[in-house]
Parts: structure tokens; C-alpha cells; sequence
């Protein structure tokens, strides 16, 4: 049992878990509330929702394990499950049972919301899933890309299903309108970020199983542009990605006073300027992986700015 827990990382299903909800109950609910207008979702169907998004993705951690046991005898000999722990057949099922439950919550959540193309989505993401693995994901810009756009759809997808509830209570309306184009800023706001820091993230974690692409051919970016050119990419990233931060602050969707601006400077901020300084001097494998971790604390710390927004806005 304790492999098949491994296998679907439950640290990570915990987070986007955290993610949907603080979107829902720090983003939505206060955007509604601000403007009088009652939450549209039910309980019942947010938790489809969630249920959907971790199922599917821990589906998605099988079938990429599932595809890259050869690479994990080079990169990690010792903690890989698939081919060692469980067999391919075993986990094929696993994956097969995961991805078949989220994908029969989200139809069901598609149903509620009356909708064939909200379905659509999860048998996209399904797809762009099992693509990815097999074969995406050893091709330069596609597979970083790719699974940066789906930690992206974790927040967005919550605007998704909130606005098309909303219309279908309370038909539309001007400030219907106004209030769903709020959330969209918002939620998009949080997806954009999960896309950055995704991004670069991945490539971190690209240099830190480069012996392994390389021996598969894969086209990673260390792998095609070299470690020198690949860090000089990270840096111009990192810049990129606080900067954007910045602009959606100070700009698209501001709040009132300097404590958003100064909750940003200092909690993704400086832990950039650590990142970029770990990059700088990583030499081995054990470097990026502290890498890596310091950029999924950034996205935490990133996710929790929304109780911020929550506070601000009450």
C-alpha cells in the first residue's frame, strides 16, 4: 500500500487540494460577497471539482512514472516504484482506476453545470496527461509548457466552473458580468503565477535529471542548450516571473494599501533572490533539488497570498 501512496505523490495532491479551496472560499467568496451576490456553487459540486483535479492529476503522476522507468534506473535508481516496487501491469491499473474516478466526477460536475465543453476540458487534460508522459515531455518548450499550462488549470479551472454557475442562477447581467470578469482577473492572476513558477521549476528539475534525458535523448533545455545557457534561461525566467508578479499587483488587480506589494517583495521576492544566488552555485544534483524546493516554496507562499486578499477584502 505505502507504494501505491508514493506513487501518486500525496504531498502534491495535498496542495492543489489547499489550492482550489483557498480559491474558492479567499478569492470567489469574498469577490461575491463585495458585491452582494451569493456563492452559486454547492458544496457538492465543489468537491466534485476537487475530487476531478486530484484524481486525474494523480493519475497523471502514475502513467509519468509508468513511462519514465527507464529514465528513473539512471536518475533514481533507489526510490523508483514502477518496474521495481509495483509492475508496469499493476500500475497501469492504478493509473486506469485513478483517472477513471476524476474523470467520472468531473462528467458528473459537467452535467450539473449543463455543459458538454466543461467536459471536454477534463478529457484534455486527461489526454495532454498521457501524451505528456510518453512523449511530450522529452521535447524542448512542449513538455515544460504543457505541464505548466495544467498547474495552471488548478486555480483557473475553480473561475471556470464558479462563473458558469453563477450565469446559471442569476442569468446574465451587467454586473454579473463585471463580477465574473473579477474572478477571471483573479484566478487567472493566481493560474499565471502557477505557469511561471511551474516553468521554471521544471527546468530546474530538468538539470537535475539531465544524465538520464540525455542517455533517452531527450531534448531537455540543458540537454540541447548546455548548463551554462540553461542557468542564464533561469535567471532571465526568474526576473521575468517577478516582474510580471509585480505588474499584476501593483496593476491589474490591485488592493488598497502597501501590504499586498509588500507581502510580495518579501515573501517571493527575496526567496527568488535565494533562488537565483542557489542556481548560480548548484553543482551537483542535490544543489537542484534544493532549488526545486525553494521554488515550490515560492508557489505555496504565492497561493497563500490569497488569505491576504481574503483579509483585505473583508
Amino acid at each position: 500500500m505505502i507504494n501505491y501512496i508514493k506513487l501518486i505523490r500525496v504531498p502534491n495532491l495535498i496542495f492543489i487540494i489547499v489550492v482550489q479551496l483557498l480559491m474558492h472560499f479567499c478569492i470567489v467568496t469574498p469577490v461575491l460577497n463585495t458585491h452582494d451576490v451569493a456563492p452559486s456553487m454547492s458544496l457538492l459540486q465543489l468537491i466534485l471539482l476537487i475530487v476531478a483535479t486530484v484524481f486525474i492529476a494523480a493519475g497523471g503522476y502514475i502513467i509519468n512514472d509508468y513511462f519514465d522507468m527507464r529514465i528513473d534506473e539512471i536518475n533514481k535508481p533507489d526510490t523508483r516504484i514502477v518496474g521495481k516496487s509495483l509492475s508496469r501491469k499493476q500500475a497501469m491499473f492504478f493509473y486506469q482506476v485513478m483517472s477513471g474516478i476524476g474523470l467520472a466526477a468531473g462528467l458528473l460536475l459537467s452535467y450539473y453545470a449543463e455543459s458538454l465543453t466543461y467536459a471536454f476540458i477534463f478529457l484534455m487534460i486527461l489526454g495532454l496527461l498521457w501524451f505528456y508522459s510518453s512523449s511530450y515531455k522529452r521535447q524542448l518548450v512542449i513538455g515544460n509548457s504543457i505541464v505548466s499550462l495544467l498547474a495552471a488549470m488548478v486555480p483557473f479551472i475553480v473561475a471556470l466552473f464558479e462563473n458558469r454557475f453563477l450565469f446559471m442562477e442569476y442569468g446574465p447581467s451587467e454586473e454579473l458580468i463585471f463580477v465574473s470578469n473579477t474572478i477571471m482577473r483573479w484566478l487567472g492572476g493566481f493560474a499565471l503565477f502557477a505557469f511561471l513558477w511551474t516553468f521554471i521549476r521544471e527546468i530546474i528539475k530538468d538539470i537535475e535529471d539531465e544524465e538520464g534525458d540525455r542517455e533517452m535523448e531527450s531534448h531537455t533545455f540543458p540537454v540541447v542548450l548546455g548548463l551554462v545557457k540553461t542557468k542564464i534561461l533561469l535567471y532571465v525566467l526568474i526576473l521575468f516571473a517577478l516582474g510580471v508578479g509585480l505588474y499584476m499587483i501593483l496593476f491589474a488587480i490591485p488592493l488598497g494599501g502597501s501590504l499586498s506589494w509588500r507581502f510580495y517583495l518579501s515573501g517571493i521576492g527575496i526567496p527568488a533572490i535565494i533562488l537565483m544566488y542557489l542556481i548560480y552555485k548548484a553543482q551537483d544534483k542535490s544543489d537542484y533539488h534544493m532549488a526545486s524546493h525553494v521554488t515550490k516554496a515560492i508557489m505555496v507562499i504565492g497561493t497563500l497570498y490569497s488569505l491576504l486578499v481574503a483579509y483585505l477584502m473583508n
